[in-house]
Parts: structure tokens; C-alpha cells; sequence
């Protein structure tokens, strides 16, 4: 139980310090503007306490924490895989996503795969390839040169 006759330092609904004040003071100014006593810091001389709504507060920091989580995974790479056959309708469908992915931030590496017989035609398939990429709406800078592999084409991009 804490003490009301207890000095604490008191920060007001706008940001402004209010001042020292007795902690059974600070308590029912809250309760008279319906709102809730804080703990901020307990950890100096005299404990800081804020004039606030708790349900308010917690829901910023829990935003702060999912943006901060996205910010995280910046390094993540997407794979957006496209194949010899696809449709014209397809491949804007994952250029959707893909725009998506670029707007998060995050890299996109596109993949072409060649399966089987389609290996024999890489001409067709860096064609297919380079007209995906100039689909793409949305400007990208590339961090990886269009690379032939064993089974098709690779390239990596971001915003």
C-alpha cells in the first residue's frame, strides 16, 4: 500500500510538470479528472508519477513495439517466384505483393524457374524474366545483377 502523505513529483495530461505534491493529493486530482495515477520512475530521489489514461498508454507502446518489430526485419528477404508458363494475369497478381513487400521495406529477390524441358529455352525465359521486371510500377534499385542459374534466372531488388 503506499504511503498518501508521500512526496511525489507529478507530470501532467499535457506533458507540463505540476510539481512536488503529497501522493493522496496527486490521487484525487486523477480520480477528479477521471483519469489514472502512473508510476513513470521509482528509481530517483523522489518517484516521477504522470496524469493519464493506462488503457491509452499501453496501447502506444504495444503500437511502438510492432512498428519497432517491423523496422526489425528489414534484412528479411521476400521470394517472388515466377515460372516459363506463367499468365500475364498471374504476374501482375504477384507484382501486387511484391509492390507490397518493396513499400515494407523490405528486399525482394525474383526468381524464374525452369523445370525440366523449359531449360532448353534460357533465351525465352530472360525475356519473360526482364518483361516482369518492367512491369514492376514502383521504382527499385537492384542489389544483385540478373543472374543465370542452373535452373533458370535470379535477381534482387529493393526500393
Amino acid at each position: 500500500m503506499t504511503d498518501y502523505t508521500k512526496k511525489i513529483r507529478l507530470i501532467g495530461v499535457d506533458a507540463k510538470m505540476i510539481g512536488v505534491v503529497e501522493y493522496g493529493e496527486a490521487e484525487t486530482m486523477a480520480r477528479a479528472q477521471n483519469l489514472d495515477l502512473i508510476l513513470v520512475t521509482q528509481n530517483s530521489e523522489i518517484p516521477v508519477y504522470k496524469l493519464g489514461d493506462i488503457k491509452k498508454m499501453r496501447y502506444q507502446e504495444e503500437k511502438l513495439k510492432r512498428k519497432e518489430s517491423r523496422k526489425q526485419r528489414g534484412d528479411v528477404m521476400k521470394i517472388i517466384k515466377i515460372s516459363f508458363n506463367e499468365g500475364k494475369h498471374d504476374m501482375q497478381t504477384k507484382i501486387k505483393k511484391l509492390e507490397e513487400f518493396l513499400n515494407d521495406g523490405l528486399k525482394v529477390k525474383v526468381v524464374m524457374f525452369l523445370a525440366g524441358r523449359e531449360k532448353s529455352h534460357f533465351d525465352l525465359a530472360l525475356e519473360k524474366t526482364k518483361m516482369f521486371l518492367s512491369m514492376i510500377p514502383v521504382e527499385y534499385k537492384t542489389a544483385s545483377e540478373l543472374k543465370k542459374l542452373a535452373n533458370g534466372f535470379e535477381i534482387i531488388i529493393f526500393k
